[in-house]
């Protein structure tokens, strides 16, 4: 029985044990420490989600650093925008060798230049993700009521204890947008492992107890209150930036109905809206229903009602307890 010999894959010495990590025309790599990666290296230099590899279309294969602590290199040089590869490239990451190699022809002259990569480069893949967004409640009214040096000390501590929490919850990239912070898991298949749903419930209940452990840690008068909603879709996943600035986002419908959810979360006087499919993966996974009221909202930029399915904060506890039991 024969077997097919990839077009293109990464090889490295494990130990004195070579290894081949074979690339998927149109798919992505991800490698870091997580074991939620395609590609996990256990060791202290890695981060939890280090680097990505994927297919440009046309047999090229981008690899780009994802805001690690200790860089990604390739041939000695440390990369902060994507990079073309070509065969018998070098790449390090930790401490870790890779070298990659492509065994289909293909033509590099249309590709980009290394001054190419000074400008602004968008490299971007789909792939399924859930986003979570959360954003505090009455936050003009409240920075009435405090000083501007206080405010600026409550907001920093919630997005500072916050971004600690969602990436302890293998969120894949964060985005903190004036009072409202996004964060989004990348899901390996066609549909969310209940693993990686149940990591969102987390994330989201420590971000109700940060935010609930504000007013005694700055004697504020009021409770800060938040609303929050959770959408699963695909999306445009990647990067939007340049050599001296690298911007891992997700782009599309499934991010922009997040956010328009969690506007609806005010009309509805509920702390939580998940969309539908979100809904429809959970409830696969676990009996949630109890917990979640269907509801129809209009959303602002939507010609029609859409379903959604709504709850408060503190029905997360059962939610999580039902969910890791099932």
């Amino acid at each position: 029985m024969s077997t097919v010999s990839p077009i293109a894959y990464l090889e490295a010495d494990f130990a004195g044990e070579v290894k081949q990590f074979s690339l998927d025309p149109g798919g992505i790599l991800h490698i870091g420490r997580s074991d939620r990666n395609d590609l996990v290296l256990n060791n202290d230099l890695t981060s939890r989600s280090h680097a990505m590899l994927q297919d440009s279309g046309g047999g090229l294969f981008y690899i780009s650093d994802l805001g690690s602590r200790n860089g990604t290199f390739v041939n000695g040089a440390r990369i902060s925008a994507p990079v073309i590869l070509r065969p018998g490239d070098q790449i390090r990451i930790g401490y870790q060798e890779f070298t990659f190699h492509q065994t289909a022809p293909i033509d590099y002259s249309a590709a980009e230049t290394a001054d190419d990569l000074n400008s602004t480069n968008v490299v971007f893949a789909q792939s399924l993700i859930t986003v979570l967004v959360a954003d505090i409640r009455d936050f003009t009214v409240l920075s009435q009521r405090i000083d501007a040096a206080k405010l600026s000390q409550v907001a920093g501590a919630f997005f500072r204890e916050a971004g600690k929490a969602l990436q302890d919850q293998g969120a894949w990239a964060q985005k903190y947008i004036g009072d409202a912070v996004m964060a989004v898991w990348i899901h390996k298949r066609s549909e969310p492992d209940p693993r990686d749903l149940l990591k969102v419930l987390e994330g989201l209940l420590k971000l109700s107890q940060i935010a609930a452990g504000l007013q005694t840690q700055f004697g504020l008068e009021w409770p800060v209150s938040f609303g929050a909603a959770i959408n699963t879709g695909w999306a445009s996943v990647g990067n939007a930036g340049s050599i001296a600035f690298a911007d891992y986002t997700a782009l599309g419908e499934t991010v922009n109905r997040a956010f328009r959810l969690e506007s609806s979360t005010r009309e509805i006087f509920r702390d939580i809206a998940i969309g539908q499919s979100t809904h429809d993966f959970l409830t696969r996974a676990a009996p949630i229903d109890e917990h979640f009221t269907p509801v129809t909202v209009q959303l602002k930029g939507y010609d029609e009602p859409v379903m959604a399915y709504a709850a408060d904060l503190a029905s997360l506890p059962p939610l999580i307890a039902r969910f890791t039991c099932s």
